[in-house]
């Protein structure tokens, strides 16, 4: 149901870059813009900023974006300045540059790097997680130089919003940010993509695990791939696994180690797909995987456990919120502990049905329309002042 009128008219600014794009922090930020804008009510005038910068890319995604209506006023503001002279503006002057005014009835939320400092509107920035300060020898960086950057965009903020209550830990923690100021916004699930009743399965005739997500070693694919191998070589289980996601580390590393794992034939990599194609793959597995060292939520669970598919996942980062049972985590340091757990509940009709009903009734506390409506509530504790 739609938000009462409010008291007085509020602005909310959002960076909407990541609408043009797919993958990544996009499938947080555009159901939950999409969902804002229906949420917001004629109190709230909602404005896209779209940062096209001098990218042709930029500028042919935007021709193909179509917004969604609500009963909101939304608008697009569009900005053609080059990234980095628009950085530097906002770094100086603060967000929106150039004005005189003291009303501090507007907010603007940043929702990648591009925090400005704090002008006419109050600043917010979303933080989705701050994976490679938890676990730095996953990623090639300079940790000191990023936790000086990120400590310095929080600074500019009037509130941070987060995914999770993990998060929410990390960036009091590491960033030394007053907790009263994280609002955590959980992502919704998404409604999948209606598929014909006898749509048949996109894969062999064998069944088998999915796993959604980019192919790096901070998802620990690697140790995904040995568990696998323990299911199929120890346990003796006649499955496959299908992995659906941007790879980091190139062809040549996964031959070699399916090779060594003695697991040829049997792992199949899809690539990044359109939704539809991953919901298909999705709805026949027999079970999800996440075994992730750390991440700051893990969409990928909450999708599966909607759609009545099994998890097993990892007890790191956040992923325990999601599920919240400790029958489906596993330990990524102890794999064969793991493989135990995974071939168990593949054997067990009982387990996966367990495992089916917990994941359906945790789904359903999920809701994109709820976040939408607390980020506003959140927002108006700031513009109201």
């Amino acid at each position: 149901m739609p938000l009462a009128p409010r008291a007085a008219n509020r602005t909310l600014t959002m960076d909407a870059l990541p609408l043009l794009f797919d993958g990544g922090i996009s499938n947080y930020v555009k159901p939950l813009f999409r969902h804002v804008f229906q949420e917001a009510g004629s109190g709230w005038t909602v404005r896209l900023l779209f940062r096209l910068s001098v990218d042709p890319s930029r500028h042919q995604r935007y021709r193909t974006f179509r917004p969604v209506e609500g009963p909101s006023t939304v608008s697009p503001v569009v900005t053609c300045v080059p990234d980095r002279v628009l950085r530097s503006l906002w770094g100086c002057l603060g967000y929106p540059p150039f004005s005189m005014s003291r009303r501090r009835k507007n907010a603007f939320i940043a929702t990648t790097d591009m925090v400005p400092r704090r002008g006419r509107d109050r600043i917010g920035w979303i933080v989705y997680d701050l994976t490679p300060l938890r676990i730095p020898d996953f990623f090639n960086f300079d940790r000191k130089r990023f936790h000086e950057k990120t400590m310095d965009w929080a600074r500019r903020t009037d509130f941070i919003v987060t995914i999770s209550e993990n998060s929410k830990k990390d960036i009091a923690e590491l960033l030394h940010y007053p907790e009263d100021r994280i609002h955590i916004i959980y992502p919704g699930v998404t409604e999948p993509p209606s598929l014909p009743a006898a749509t048949p399965p996109p894969a062999g005739p064998r069944p088998y695990i999915y796993y959604i997500g980019s192919l790096a070693l901070n998802k620990n694919i690697d140790g995904m791939l040995r568990i696998f191998s323990e299911c199929v070589n120890r346990h003796g289980l006649d499955i496959d696994i299908y992995l659906t996601g941007r790879d980091f580390l190139g062809p040549g590393f996964w031959e070699s180690l399916i090779k060594d794992l003695n697991i040829e034939g049997r792992v199949h990599f899809t690539g990044w797909i359109p939704d539809d194609e991953r919901n298909a793959y999705l709805s026949h597995a027999t079970m999800l995987w996440q075994f992730s060292w750390y991440e700051g939520f893990g969409l990928p669970v909450l999708e599966a456990a909607s759609r009545g598919i099994p998890v097993l996942y990892a007890n790191r980062g956040s992923l325990p919120e999601i599920i919240n049972d400790p029958e489906q985590e596993m330990d990524p340091e102890r794999e064969s502990e793991a493989a135990d757990k995974a071939a168990a509940a593949l054997t067990s009709p009982s387990i996966l049905t367990r495992w089916k009903q917990r994941g359906l009734q945790r789904s359903a506390s999920f809701s994109w329309s709820r976040s939408a409506r607390k980020l506003l509530d959140d927002i108006e504790t700031y513009v109201g002042e």
